[in-house]
């Protein structure tokens, strides 16, 4: 649980991170060329500018609350409120204890892990082309990774 609790506040502390902050966070695309056209582009501005973030999310949003318990994945019915929401901002993964798995599923669906170098914690987003632009459809905040 102790874990738990740093991982949580850690990742907390990333998301409220200001943008000046997270200049140096790799690029998607350099990690992963095969990314569809245009998702780098969104994926940069998504993390930058909260309206365009807020604008750019599928409300309201599938997923999964940080720290969830069996119950709530059980009942696989959890959505993200606007109300509820935290601006997220990109992690700084050069310098971070965290690493980044991006990957198109489709030409119009891209998922991304963001995993503990301890493979215990993790999120998970994944993003579509809905009405002609890239949006977030689906986020799973902080918990514990099935082993």
């Amino acid at each position: 649980m102790k874990y738990l609790t740093i991982f949580f506040l850690l990742a907390i502390s990333a998301c409220n991170n200001n943008s000046s902050q997270t200049s140096r966070s790799s690029n998607p695309a350099a990690e992963n060329p095969e990314l569809p056209a245009g998702f780098a582009d969104f994926y940069q501005k998504f993390h930058s500018d909260s309206l365009y973030q807020m604008e750019h999310i599928v409300w309201p949003l599938e997923g999964l609350p940080n720290n969830a318990d069996s119950a709530v994945v059980a009942a696989k019915n959890f959505h993200w409120m606007p109300e509820d929401w935290r601006m997220q901002h990109q992690f700084d993964f050069q310098v971070s204890e965290y690493k980044r798995e991006i990957v198109p599923l489709t030409e119009t669906i891209v998922m991304e892990r963001i995993l503990h170098q301890s493979g215990q914690f993790g999120m998970i987003r994944r993003f579509a082309i809905v009405g002609g632009d890239w949006n977030l459809i689906y986020y799973a905040g902080v918990n514990r990774l099935m082993q």
